[in-house]
């Protein structure tokens, strides 16, 4: 397996980020807990694993880890013993047997560390999580704070990553805010985060934030260049539809996403025409996939919903659209209008909080297109 770049180097962006960390060792006022926050997709996982690196790496210099060392060489394959990461899983019971991140952990080492932009999405579906919520439980902090009491084996400082630290459980986060009160000696804990209002007040309280913000997009062209082997016409193409998440490019390059695109097209057009069986039959598609599928078909729907009306306002080139998608939207933007997109938006927004609040979603879906062939009719 090709190790992945941990380097503070070798991430794309987040520079402010990076300083503000090297500043805070460099004075001697690194704190125990730091929570990085920032848009989906944009390397958290990856900056959490870099700093990681650079407190345990033993030749450090220029403002990075060197690499080579013992230490930057066993992270780097993700088998150091020192560093854990906290996984967001399906949490089950067989027998007596708890399954807990060390059960999935090979999975996400073959992935996480052959690419750092892996997506909560792609996760979701490596596990095969139909239909089912990822969390962080309780059983999983208690055997974090079995792991951390002992003494590091190798490294001067022991790490704890928790991956999207959001979806810790109420029970777990309790538990977890008693760790954050009393760490253990040279133990450092980094948090992901995307939206950190869900979290405890009091967990918010005992961590130290670091923002990272959207990549620019010259660096995911030629990150799409270098690790998928684009051509520099497609690389551009999908760097400027991921609005700066390296994690969303890998997205809509993937078969899960041209499936959406052709679904959206094919159902919207169906909806149009009043095709109530090829309707049914496009939802059957949708509906047949999990729960995290239907919101992402979702939101992306109200995003080329509105690409439709910037193709009619002459301004295409704004449009997050690919080429395969442009003769449609050239042909749909003339049913389009401001009150239009911005009803049909609504009626999608909507949809995407009723699927969320666990609604049937054959019935959300369905009374969706009714709703949308009436507004494109009118």
């Amino acid at each position: 397996m090709k190790s992945s770049v941990v380097r503070f180097a070798d991430l794309l962006g987040q520079d402010a980020a990076r300083q503000r960390v090297l500043e805070a060792i460099e004075r001697g006022r690194l704190p125990h807990a730091l929570m990085l926050v920032g848009p989906e997709g944009v390397g958290k996982l990856g900056m959490a694993t870099a700093i990681a690196q650079y407190v345990n790496c033993l030749q450090p210099s220029d403002g990075d880890s060197c690499g080579k060392c013992s230490n930057c060489t066993k992270i780097a394959k993700g088998i150091h013993p020192d560093l854990h990461y906290v996984l967001p899983i399906i949490s089950k019971k067989e027998g007596t047997k708890q399954w807990l991140t060390a059960d999935y952990f090979d999975q996400f080492r073959q992935e996480f560390f052959h690419d750092p932009y892996l997506s909560f999405s792609k996760w979701r579906r490596m596990l095969e999580g139909e239909g089912k919520q990822l969390f962080i439980s309780v059983h999983e902090i208690r055997e974090l704070k079995r792991k951390i009491s002992l003494k590091a084996f190798e490294a001067p400082n022991k790490v704890v990553i928790i991956w999207n630290a959001e979806t810790i459980n109420t029970q777990g986060a309790n538990a977890f805010l008693k760790l954050l009160e009393e760490p253990p000696e040279k133990t450092l804990i980094i948090l992901t985060c995307s939206d950190a209002s869900v979290l405890l007040t009091t967990i918010n309280s005992r961590v130290q934030r670091i923002r990272l913000g959207r990549i620019e997009k010259a660096e995911i062209d030629q990150y799409l260049q270098q690790k998928h082997q684009l051509d520099a016409d497609m690389a551009e193409e999908f760097a400027s539809i991921a609005e700066g998440s390296p994690a969303t490019a890998n997205e809509y390059l993937s078969d899960n996403s041209q499936k959406m695109s052709e679904l959206y097209i094919e159902w919207l057009r169906a909806v149009y025409l009043g095709q109530y069986d090829k309707i049914q039959e496009r939802l059957d598609s949708i509906v047949s996939e999990n729960k995290e599928f239907q919101k992402l078909f979702l939101a992306v729907a109200v995003k080329k919903l509105r690409d439709s009306f910037l193709f009619q306002l002459g301004a295409k080139d704004l449009a997050l659209s690919t080429r395969a998608e442009l003769d449609f939207q050239q042909k749909f933007s003339q049913l389009m209008s401001a009150d239009k997109v911005a009803a049909i938006a609504q009626h999608m927004e909507q949809s995407y909080r009723h699927i969320s609040g666990n609604a049937n979603p054959q019935m959300v879906l369905t009374a969706l297109s009714l709703r949308v062939h009436g507004i494109l009719r009118s």
